[in-house]
């Protein structure tokens, strides 16, 4: 049986967030927790600091989708009191490359402090900048074969058509991984509680998250309808779950 995660949750929307360096106002720090991969958060400067604290829940996950940090050293990092004299490694520091940054940990840390460093105290790496840094704890499921899950790239093309009947395409960007799962819940082990309380991140359903899929990609989603229960006996759910990617 296959297995998805959700992660619907970024701990820097409900933690106090500050960053080192010289703000810009055309790019403030609310877009790096605004469910938008598309918008740049920005600053002036070298070594730049992204803390998160105050949190309360559990982090095993980091995404940042879109940066500039390549070739900059990168930590993430927790601590017990605001990192004055208790620092700790999520991870293993790394060098970063253009692409997306995943990092995962297998033992969730929990009401901690938590930070990004990009780059090194005094370098010259000048005007960092990324979108969304998204913490947050993942949300295991089960994956029913049976219900026959879907898998499906929609392109994102308009197509027009003249009077002459000679059709024109518009690409409004890459396409876009959608995916239909159906997955078994057992209240046994609180997964249809679990399920709903992650649900209840999205506030309505209007919010995107992460997922990582059956083939164990990540990316950033969003529901395309609510999900859908299906009751088998008491306490047994099958749900259904459409999503589709987010640029």
């Amino acid at each position: 049986m296959a297995r998805i995660t959700l992660f619907t949750k970024n701990i820097l929307e409900d933690a106090t967030v500050s960053v080192t360096g010289d703000a810009d106002s055309g790019y403030p720090e609310s877009r790096l927790y605004d469910r938008d991969i598309s918008l740049y958060w920005k600053r002036t400067g070298g070594e730049v600091i992204v803390t998160a604290a105050n949190v309360t829940g559990e982090v095993d996950f980091l995404a940042i989708e879109k940066h500039n940090f390549s070739g900059e050293t990168l930590d993430w990092q927790y601590s017990d009191d605001g990192f004055v004299e208790d620092t700790n490694d999520m991870v293993t520091e790394w060098v970063s490359d253009t692409g997306q940054i995943i990092k995962t940990v297998t033992t969730p840390i929990e009401n901690q402090d938590f930070r990004i460093v990009v780059g090194t105290l005094g370098g010259s790496f000048s005007n960092p900048q990324c979108s969304e840094v998204f913490m947050s704890a993942g949300l295991e499921l089960r994956v029913r074969f049976d219900e026959r899950p879907t898998a499906v790239d929609v392109p994102n093309v308009t197509w027009q058509k003249t009077v002459g009947g000679i059709e024109r395409s518009t690409k409004k960007g890459d396409k876009r991984r959608e995916r239909n799962y159906a997955i078994f819940l057992d209240e046994n082990d609180s997964e249809i509680t679990n399920f709903r309380a992650a649900m209840d991140n999205l506030d309505n359903y209007s919010k995107s998250f992460y997922i990582k899929d059956h083939e164990g990609d990540y990316w950033m989603c969003r529901l395309i309808e609510p999900p859908r229960e299906v009751f088998v006996t008491e306490g047994h759910v099958i749900m259904s779950i459409r999503v589709i990617e987010k640029l």
